[in-house]
Formats: structure tokens, C-alpha cells, sequence
């Protein structure tokens, strides 16, 4: 038997909707001969799911546990012809085209594919037969929700800071301090905009410090249900800026930047799988010793604080926040989808994490003999003018 299958999202190429919004599309069922089935059934879903081993023990006592997790979001079934209980129907060969329209929930959180689970909503149609295998074809879309930066807490507003002291050695022989000091303006952005991080360092140490690191780092959490509770992160670098270290005994001020590429929002909301961004900056010692790290948490979201492409030091208390406001309509390569950018950003377009592969989405032990689409799930980037300053980063000051 040979059947086609196709699943178009209405005016949305790339599939992607906020919670709220109405999934609308056709299904294209192509038959080469005819074909018997109960119903042709179409089924939306959505669900997070966290899977993971551990391996404890050696020996006669080594032991694997599994950890599970998943929550529901969204489960509809829909016939576009027939029914589970109905008669036998014969689809005649050719094109059988079918409309199906869906509103989403408001409660439904991010799209997210992760080494240990995902968070995916998914298009099925299945021909639904009581005496054989069903014949399946499915395709996966992207949900986005927003993070409006300016109804979260306040303090994101606000310059945030953190400071390391680390000393080497101990009793007679403990060094003097080296002192490391971060700064960012404001710990709420959007991708497409720049973090700009103060870096001080006040080595007092004789030891030198090779290499600053400065990094953006998301931290997944996968949390299970069974056999028991237990949380499994594993954080990931998202972009990353390198200058020169400081010699013993000197210090030395900078300045680096990191551009945000397209991510997820932070989403915290989650009973099985959250998401968290800080930025970490690290001097790196060469010798034995466990180098000096500081994190400073920061929210991604999808509406910013500001408009500015990099967020400076000294203005950030009187940020102006952004306001809904009507816009035009949205340039070519853009999802034109509600609910509607602000007029005083650029207009923002969905795309795919970089480095990220596309993702089988069929789950475990499932065929879907007809076939299924690869997919990777789309986030919100704003092109901002000068998000990237030249240089990327450099040396302020420099003293002995």
C-alpha cells in the first residue's frame, strides 16, 4: 500500500505558536489505492518528559536505576473522517485534503529538546484500523512562552554583582588574596542583545592567573517522579568571551561581552524540566588548585527591558520599560504570529539554536510506517543594530 502524507500549518511555515493562540492547518492524505480504515484520527499533544540511568555499586552489587518524570500539557483527538466505533470506511485513491484547528492552552511552556527529555508538541494522523497496525505520520511544531522582563522582579533591573576572593596555600604559607569582581548592568535580556561584563581583578597572590573566561551559561534541570525525586543538571555554554589573565601582584580592569543567540526562555514553571541562564566568569591558574568561579544568575526572556542592543553600566536604574504597542507588519523571513512585538524593537525573527541537530521525534517503541518530519525547535532573536561591539572585549585599566 502506498500512502502520502503532508501536515500544513496555516500561514506559519515555521510552526511556531504562543500558548493561547488558535493551531490551525490541513492534512494531505494521499492514496494510491483504496483504503480501508475505521477513521482517520488527528492527535494533538504536548508533554515534558525527563528519562535518565544511574549506575551504583560494583560487582554483585552494581544496580541500574531509571528515572522517569513527565507531565501532561495537551492531549486532543479529533476525527477528520470516521470514528474508533464506526463503520468500515473505503478511501478511494487520490488527494483527501482535511481541515483541523486547535486552540492552545494558556498554561503551556516552552519547546525544549535536551540530552535527558524534552518538552514537545506534536501533529498526528493516524488510519486507524481494528484488524491491523495503524499507519501514522507525524510532525512536531514549537511552542514559545512569552517572558515579559518587564512585569518579573524588579531587581532584574538592576546592576548585579558578585565577588571571589581566593587565597593558595595555607597556615605560614597562605598567599594574600586574589580578589575577582563581576558586574553586569542589568540581569534581564532577550537573544539578540549583548551582556556587557565588568570584570575587576586585584591579584594580590604571587600566583598568576593565565586566562579569564567569561561565559553564558543555561542550566537544565531534568527532575524525576519515579522511583523517587532526584534532580539531574547539566549546564551547557551558550557563548563565551577569553582575554588575557593578571600577573601576580597587579590588577588589572575589563570589560567583555557576550551576544545572546537564539535560546529558550527561562522557564521555571515545570514539574519535570527547568530552565535557568547565568553568567559565569572564571580565572583559570595553571598548577594544581581548583580555579576561582563566580556566577551571577540572569533571566532571558522576549520582551526586553530595554531597546538598547547592549545594556550599559550607569543607566540601567532608569530603563525604560517597553510597552505593547501595535506594529507593523513584519519583513519577509519573519513569523508574522501574535501576540505582537512592541514598535519600538526590531522586528523579531524565529530560528533554530545554532549547533543544534534535528531531532526524531518519534517516541519509544512508536512506528509510524507512513513517516514523520525532523524537527528542531525555533526561538525569538532580536537583530539589534551594534549588539556586537567591535573588538568584543578588551582591557580597561591596568596597575601594579
Amino acid at each position: 500500500m502506498s500512502i502520502g502524507c503532508e501536515i500544513k500549518f496555516d500561514e506559519n511555515p515555521y510552526g511556531v505558536y504562543f500558548p493561547g493562540q488558535t493551531l490551525a492547518g490541513t492534512v494531505e492524505l494521499r492514496l494510491a489505492e483504496v483504503t480501508k480504515v475505521k477513521g482517520v484520527a488527528l492527535k494533538i499533544s504536548g508533554v515534558a518528559e525527563v528519562k535518565w540511568s544511574e549506575t551504583t555499586g560494583t560487582g554483585k552489587t552494581r544496580r541500574t536505576i531509571y528515572y522517569h518524570g513527565r507531565q501532561d500539557y495537551l492531549h486532543s483527538t479529533t476525527y477528520l473522517a470516521g470514528s474508533k466505533e464506526g463503520n468500515t470506511l473505503e478511501l478511494l485513491p487520490g488527494i483527501h485534503t482535511y481541515r483541523f484547528s486547535c486552540v492552545l492552552p494558556p498554561n503551556l511552556i516552552t519547546s525544549l529538546e535536551a540530552d535527558h527529555g524534552h518538552v514537545r508538541y506534536t501533529v498526528k494522523v493516524v488510519l486507524e484500523r481494528s484488524w491491523k497496525f495503524e499507519k501514522s505520520y507525524k510532525v512536531a511544531f514549537t511552542v514559545l512562552r512569552h517572558v515579559n522582563l518587564n512585569e518579573e522582579l524588579f531587581e532584574i533591573r538592576f546592576p548585579s554583582k558578585m565577588e571571589k576572593a581566593k587565597t593558595f596555600c595555607c597556615g605560614p604559607c597562605r598567599s594574600d588574596p586574589m580578589h575577582i569582581t563581576a558586574e553586569i548592568p542589568i540581569s534581564g535580556y532577550v537573544p539578540g542583545q549583548t551582556i556587557a561584563v565588568k570584570i575587576d581583578v586585584n591579584n594580590q597572590s604571587r600566583k598568576n592567573m593565565d586566562e579569564l573566561s567569561t561565559k553564558l551559561v543555561q542550566i537544565v534541570s531534568f527532575i524525576s517522579q519515579t522511583p523517587r525525586c532526584q534532580v539531574k543538571a547539566v549546564s551547557s555554554v551558550i557563548a563565551e568571551a577569553r582575554c588575557a589573565g593578571v600577573n601576580g601582584q597587579n590588577k588589572q580592569t575589563y570589560e567583555q561581552h557576550l551576544l545572546i543567540p537564539p535560546m529558550p526562555p527561562t522557564s521555571r514553571s515545570c514539574q519535570v524540566l527547568t530552565i535557568n541562564y547565568c553568567v559565569e566568569v572564571e580565572g583559570k591558574i595553571s598548577g594544581l588548585g581548583i580555579n576561582p568561579r563566580i556566577q551571577i544568575p540572569v533571566t532571558l526572556g522576549t520582551i526586553p527591558l530595554s531597546v538598547r542592543a547592549i545594556p550599559a553600566f550607569g543607566n540601567a536604574m532608569f530603563t525604560t520599560p517597553v510597552l505593547h504597542q501595535p506594529t507593523s507588519a513584519a519583513p519577509e523571513g519573519t513569523v508574522p504570529i501574535e501576540p505582537r512585538i512592541p514598535a519600538e524593537l526590531p522586528p523579531p525573527s524565529y530560528e533554530e539554536v545554532i549547533s543544534a541537530s534535528q531531532t526524531d521525534i518519534q517516541d519509544e517503541g512508536e512506528t509510524n510506517e507512513i513517516g514523520w518530519r525532523n524537527y528542531t525547535p525555533r526561538y525569538m532573536v532580536y537583530r539589534f543594530e551594534g549588539s556586537q561591539p567591535e573588538g568584543g572585549s578588551g582591557a580597561l585599566t591596568s596597575e601594579k
